[in-house]
Formats: structure tokens, sequence, C-alpha cells
């Protein structure tokens, strides 16, 4: 079926609707008893990860700037840089609160975000494969992803982050149907905003970069390295702001933040390792060796940015790890890869309805995607689902090689991308299209 612009914008339609209602209503359901929260109540409500990004926008709102709080060596409460998290989610909710207060403000904004995340998929599965159905499909699994319909009444970055990513793939596919610097700068400027978000985007978007010149260098080999370093220069652009303030600030060369230096150490050592094959990857237990270790290497350099050096002392220890345990390494990579298929991880404690409606989604969405991936490649992929390949290959290598989330957040971006898949496989079946045929006809017969 050929791309059909009319079609495509009544699914963008639904799509939106749908994920407001359910984003909406899922929140509704689930906080209405606290959605009058503010200040200190409300951040008292939260946890983990949320907990973080609001204490570091309530930091930033109170002029202590980008900070979290710290026990100094006299038991002192004391403040450090907040470089375990990237900048531009608490900005953003500081921006929002400094209008608002704190409070449950962000909670319609995240849902309008994830109703635009819907539309985006959408348009990535339209430009990829030219077939309504096949984006309605994927718009349909983006809306009713069950991380992303959680996340969107929390302070979790989720919706935002997947947004701006497939945003830079929406941008990428437009650069690639009419080639230009501008759209290639601003495909880099969006992955340097995204970067901002959350620094996960960076090893995809160099892997499509790099795909950018391999699959280019035949038949223009100037045109397809200049694009991709058009979009390296917007990355580089949009990031380099904040890695200077970051310097100025600390006297620290820290580019984003140092999550990903944290996740080396405390993803690749003794204590993680100690799980068989079958046991599901988890990182966040307590790890006395590594403590001890790391304790031993700050003492022994002894200067610093303390969150700085910390972060650099788990990246060396989980290098050293790597380096000296390769077979253990292999075997976590391992457990890590097949973790992310794990629709029922013990961590996640789900129970009842929801247990069914994670693996309900793991086998329409994400099972269903990986044998579509492979017939569209077995039928002549096109250039822009090579380019969503390796996307999710790039994503893929990143989680096993370095970690994944117990509840599945990391692999968000995975399961739209195989949604997108799973729509062009799904599509060409005669029964689907003639369940979409029956129920366009019994719509314009009730009109």
């Amino acid at each position: 079926m050929q791309h059909d612009p009319p079609a495509v914008r009544r699914i963008c339609l639904f799509v939106f609707g749908l994920t407001l209602a359910l984003t909406l209503g899922q929140g509704l359901v689930r906080f209405h008893h606290v959605l009058g929260a503010r200040g200190q109540t409300f951040i008292d409500l939260n946890e983990a990860d949320a907990l973080v990004h609001v204490t570091i926008a309530q930091r930033i709102l109170d002029g202590r700037g980008y900070t979290l709080p710290t026990s100094g060596p006299d038991g002192r409460q004391e403040s450090e840089p907040a470089f375990t998290k990237a900048p531009g989610y608490p900005y953003l909710l500081a921006g929002l609160f400094r209008v608002t207060g704190i409070c449950f403000s962000f909670f319609p904004l995240q849902c309008l975000i994830g109703g635009c995340l819907s539309v985006l998929v959408v348009l990535v599965s339209a430009e990829t494969f030219g077939d309504p159905l096949a984006a309605l499909f994927a718009g349909v699994g983006a809306a009713v992803n069950p991380i992303l319909v959680n996340t969107a009444s929390q302070l979790y970055n989720e919706n935002l982050y997947f947004c701006l990513f497939f945003l830079c793939i929406w941008l990428y596919m437009r650069w690639r149907r009419a080639p230009s610097p501008g759209l290639a700068l601003a495909c880099g400027g969006c992955a340097g905003v995204t970067a901002l978000i959350r620094e996960s985007i960076l090893l995809p978007f160099a892997a499509l970069m790099l795909w950018t010149v391999f699959s280019g260098w035949r038949k223009n080999r100037v045109a397809a390295l200049g694009s991709a370093l058009a979009m390296a220069a917007g990355l580089i652009a949009t990031v380099i702001p904040w890695t200077v303030r970051n310097y100025v600030v600390t006297g620290e060369f820290v580019p984003i933040s140092t999550i990903s230096l944290n996740s080396l150490g405390t993803a690749n050592n003794s204590c993680v390792a100690a799980g068989g094959w079958s046991e599901p990857f988890y990182e966040n237990e307590p790890c006395p060796s590594l403590d001890a270790q790391r304790a031993a290497l700050l003492a022994s350099w002894n200067k610093g940015t303390q969150v700085v050096y910390r972060s650099r002392a788990n990246a060396a220890l989980g290098r050293r790890y790597i380096l000296q345990h390769p077979g253990e390494f292999l075997k976590l990579s391992a457990r890590r890869a097949w973790t992310v298929f794990d629709p029922w991880h013990p961590r996640q404690h789900l129970s009842g309805g929801k247990k069914w409606v994670m693996l309900l989604y793991f086998l329409v969405f994400v099972a269903t995607g990986i044998v579509g991936a492979v017939w569209v490649w077995m039928h002549g992929a096109p250039f822009q689902a090579k380019a969503l390949t390796v996307l999710l290959l790039a994503s893929y290598a990143a989680m096993a090689a370095v970690t994944v989330s117990h509840d599945h957040r990391y692999a968000v971006g995975m399961h739209l991308i195989l949604g997108c898949f799973a729509g062009a496989w799904l599509a060409h079946f005669p029964l689907a299209r003639g369940v979409i045929r029956a129920s366009r006809q019994a719509a314009e017969g009730g009109s």
C-alpha cells in the first residue's frame, strides 16, 4: 500500500487520543487521592530516580544549583554536583515548578509528551514502510506500552526521552528523503538535546552516523561523510555548553553525566556475577567487595571532586573486572541479553492482571516484532528499515554489554522499533486488511 497522508493523519489523531486516555486514566486511578499534594508532601511521595529528579529540581529553585545533598567528613550535610543524572529533565522540572509550585503539574505535560511520542512512532513507521496499517499497529504499540503508561504519572523521563529519540529518527528519515545540511544539523541537534535528557542515545546515534557513511560511500562518499559530520556537529554544538559549564564550575571534564561510568562498575563485578546463567540480571543489590575496592582506590587517588572520582573509580574497577574475568563478563552479557526479553523479572513484583498485561505486550509487539524484522529483511529491507535495525542492534548491544533495567525502562526504544517491524509484517496478511476494510465500511455506514 502506498503512503496515504490523510489516513496517516487520522491514525495520528487516534493514537494521540488513545495515549492521553490511557496515561491520564492510569495516573488518575493510581494517584487520585494525592493529586493535591504540594511542596515537601509531594516530594515525599517519590522514590528512586523520581526522588533524585525532584530533589535536584527543588535545589535549583532554592538557589543551590545543580546539586544533591551529601554528608561531609564531619557528618554535616553538604552539596555535591548532581553528575549522576543528565541535566535536561531536572531543569525542565525546575522551570515548570517555578511557575506551578512543586506538585503534580508535570503529569498532564508528560501525558501530552507521550501522545506526541505515539504520533512520532506512526510517522516513522509510515516513512519506513509507506503503509498506514503498519503505522497504526506501531502507534498503538507505543500508546499501550505498559512502561510508558505507568511512568507518565511519575517523575521519570521515559516519555520525554523516547519522544525526542523518535523525533531524531523521524528527522533522519526526512533527511534521507531530501538530504540537506540543515536537516542533518537538525537531526544532530535533536540527538544532542536527547543526550542531555539521557545519554543512552549516544551509542545508537553514533552507529546511525557510521551507517550513514557506510551506506552512502559508494554513491557519493563526500556527501555521505559530510552529512555524518553535520549530524555530529549538531550534537556536539548542543552538548558542549553543558560540558564547558561543568568544567568551569567544578574543574572536571564531565561531558554530560557520570552515570555510564557508574554503571560499568556496578554491572560488572563479583557480586552480580555470582548468579547463574538462568538468573535474571539485577545490579542494584549492595556489593561490599566493590565498595571496599572503590574506597581503597579513592584513597590512593586522594584528589578531585568526589562524585566524579567515585564514578571514575567504578569505571576503572568495572574495566579491571572485565579484563581479568572475560568468561564472567560473557556470562553477565548473556544474562543481560536475555533479561531484556523477560516480561516477568522478579524484581518488578508484578502480580495479578499486571503480569498478564506485560506478557501480552511482549508477545504481541516484541516477539512479533522480531519475526517482523526477519520478514522485512528477507523481502528486501528499504534503507529506512535498515536504519531502524542499526538503532535496534546498537541499543541492544549497549544493554547487553553494560546494563539493563529490571523494569524494562531502558528497553522501551527497542520495544517501539520492534512494534514498527511487527506492524509491517502483520499488515501484509489479507485478514488484517480485511478487518480494517470492514471496520472502515462500518464506520462509513454508521455516519
